[in-house]
């Protein structure tokens, strides 16, 4: 199926861009790498008279640590500072990223697990989130790390927890004017380690049959917090409050961990498909879940 003859626009400052999309209506998409949007158009799954390139803006291409001036969702008080990642930095500079590694080594693994070499160097984080697809890589690591998103329109902008996002498949709390302009993860506290996991069918180009990871802080053998989150085992990436309510408190075990990992196998809604069971999906699900769990605690 061949994509329709559309307008294609490239505006050069985020003000202009929120001015096209909203003088252009509902048939007006912005997009960035056009790993998601170009296979849509062909499929006829989205439909659109023009589309606004957000590539010529490179302010939404920053990594970088930023202070904090405004009350996180996750506390009443400002954060010492915050990792800021702009929505059209790439699966792959999020992977070779220092700041990434060092700050929230999980998403770092997460990135670095995406498709093959050439989509990651052309997907945009932004669109992975935005696309909203149940088994994209990046949100359970975000979810993790309590990201807070912000969504910029004509007339201002909004902050938005990334829990709060997710719809349903391809369904997120973005408005119609809206443009993602950023992914904010506050600072950690001492003694917190992070971890991504898949499993998938073969190594390269495969989507995630689960996806899990994990963050932990732990202080005197015993863990303050605990943050599970499991992707393509239902119709949003899942936090799992089961799994990070019964650690907190306990101290960092094998024994303590598989229950966490069976409880995140219960919490799950997986379906059965070509690509595996339902029970197989929890079963490694379950695997997975103790896995990102003991890599979470070592870094920690």
């Amino acid at each position: 199926m061949h994509i329709k003859e559309l307008d294609y626009l490239s505006p050069a400052t985020l003000a202009e861009a929120c001015g096209l999309l909203h003088s252009g209506g509902p048939g007006a998409k912005v997009f960035a790498g056009g790993t998601d949007i170009l296979p849509d158009l062909k499929r006829g799954r989205v439909n659109a008279a023009s589309l606004i390139s957000l590539a010529g803006l490179d302010g939404l291409k920053k990594i970088e640590k930023r202070n904090s001036t405004q009350p996180h969702p996750s506390t009443l008080y400002p954060l010492p500072s915050t990792l800021f990642l702009g929505p059209l930095v790439t699966p792959d500079a999020l992977d070779r990223s220092a700041l990434v590694r060092e700050i929230f080594p999980g998403l770092s693994e997460a990135a670095a697990s995406m498709a093959a070499n050439q989509v990651r160097g052309l997907a945009t984080l932004g669109g992975n989130l935005c696309s909203a697809v149940p088994s994209a890589d990046l949100p359970p690591s975000l979810l993790t790390a309590e990201a807070e998103l912000v969504l910029t329109a004509r007339d201002g902008e909004r902050r938005l927890a990334l829990k709060d996002f997710f719809l349903g498949p391809r369904k997120t709390a973005l408005r119609l004017e809206e443009i993602l302009t950023g992914i904010l993860i506050p600072e950690l506290p001492r003694g917190t380690g992070t971890a991504y996991d898949k499993f998938q069918a073969r190594d390269a180009s495969a989507l995630a049959i689960v996806g899990a990871a994990a963050r932990l802080t732990v202080k005197d053998n015993k863990i303050v917090k605990a943050l599970v989150a499991i992707g393509a085992c239902a119709p949003t990436p899942l936090l799992i409050a089961a799994a990070g309510e019964f650690l907190a408190g306990k101290e960092p075990s094998g024994q303590n961990f598989a229950r966490a990992g069976e409880l995140a196998a219960q919490a799950i809604k997986p379906i059965s498909d070509l690509r595996g069971s339902a029970q197989y999906r929890r079963e490694i699900c379950r695997v997975l879940t103790i896995r990102v769990l003991k890599r979470a605690f070592e870094r920690a």
